[in-house]
């Protein structure tokens, strides 16, 4: 195995990252690593070279052996899990196929996904359900302050009936305390979807006592699979309410059934899982990718903070996303504040200056969160702040 002192700019020759840009988004699109491509890539001619075969005969054995690896590396049953293409596929699949009746309500926060807000506008809208949307506020002084925020909103709303929450969130990298919140809202009956899109590979993960009735992560990000690769977990006492969105051959059969048959489609990011896997446990895991990455973000972090003369988000060490930091950006001439201006300064500094971040926009800041993963190096930050 590698070691973290062998990561950074010695390692980037194992993605087919651009020269001429500086990538500090990891965290939205990934990095395929180039074993990872080739693997697509054969599997991708197999197929092509005779495609009744690989329907018929090859690709269902290989499907469940990708689900059998990846069930072990999440710590699930694999009978509970299925491969979906995405967690807004996922967060779709769940909240349209709940029973949502008049008197429903399903929960989500200020800092919830968008495109996961718009699928329980989607779902509220056709079954007459409302949704509600809990706003989180700062600082927060540590993990029982969101939990109690939770669990107090479900006592003042008893109509609550899920509960979307993230892991990790998007915007502001919050490790959200998700076993604890479980915990209460099953006593109080209300049923619980995780949003996991940036936990596989950054946090460890054992599905089976976590808690949730449903739980959704991506796997394109740190577990290096091609982008339309992840997985959906489902308890099995729910098992009998969930099917995928689309409706094929294998309808009324087992859940496992139902997700792998939905018409003829391409399966090999699914069964690249395996190798990037494969590719995460050859340079060291998450032990080396946390000793990369953790105090080199810390120090990118400070850097930013102080050359903006500002500050990072207020949140416990211990809720910081392990391999992402967010940091409030100054007051920049010519940018409101508002989610499209992060969006046009994002847009700007890519294709202007080759700079690949994100910047967004909540409690009434534009702000800037930067990821890391084993192929960064400090040059990438420095060049950052010069950007902005």
């Amino acid at each position: 195995q590698i070691m973290a002192a062998q990561l950074g700019l010695k390692i980037r020759g194992e993605f087919s990252l651009s020269p001429g840009s500086t990538f500090t988004n990891h965290a939205s699109y990934g990095a395929v690593p180039r074993m990872v491509q080739e693997e697509r890539f054969r599997l991708l001619r197999l197929m092509e070279s005779n495609p009744d075969r690989w329907f018929r005969k090859l690709l269902r054995p290989l499907y469940d052996e990708a689900l059998e690896e990846l069930s072990s590396f999440v710590g699930s049953d694999p009978a509970n899990l299925v491969f979906v293409q995405n967690v807004t596929s996922a967060v779709n699949i769940i909240v349209k196929a709940l029973h949502l009746g008049p008197e429903d309500i399903v929960l989500s926060n200020s800092h919830t996904y968008e495109s996961c807000r718009f699928a329980i506008d989607s779902a509220v809208k056709k079954s007459g359900a409302d949704s509600l949307c809990m706003d989180i506020s700062f600082p927060i002084e540590g993990e029982d302050d969101l939990v109690d925020q939770v669990v107090e909103t479900c006592k003042k709303n008893v109509s609550v009936k899920l509960v979307l929450i993230d892991h990790i969130s998007s915007p502001s990298a919050i490790v959200f305390p998700v076993k604890k919140i479980c915990k209460e809202l099953k006593k109080l009956g209300v049923l619980v979807l995780v949003d996991g899109a940036h936990a596989p590979g950054q946090i460890d993960l054992n599905l089976e006592e976590l808690g949730a009735d449903f739980y959704t992560g991506n796997l394109h990000k740190w577990c290096y699979a091609p982008r339309g690769s992840a997985f959906l977990w489902v308890s099995p006492d729910m098992q009998g309410q969930i099917e995928p969105l689309v409706t094929s051959h294998m309808y009324g059969q087992s859940m496992a059934d139902q997700f792998f048959m939905q018409g003829t489609a391409d399966h090999t990011a699914y069964l690249c899982t395996r190798t990037g896997l494969q590719f995460y446990r050859q340079f060291g895991g998450l032990p080396a990718l946390l000793d990369h990455t953790q105090d080199l973000l810390d120090w990118a972090a400070e850097m930013l903070a102080e050359a903006f003369n500002t500050e990072q988000l207020q949140v416990p060490r211990n809720m910081r996303a392990p391999c992402m930091r967010v940091i409030r950006l100054p007051h920049i001439p010519d940018y409101g504040l508002s989610s499209a201006e992060a969006d046009r300064l994002r847009d700007k500094m890519c294709l202007k200056d080759g700079m690949v971040c994100w910047t967004t926009f909540f409690s009434g800041s534009l702000w800037l969160r930067i990821s890391g993963n084993m192929y960064s190096c400090r040059e990438d930050y420095a060049h950052l702040k010069q950007v902005v």
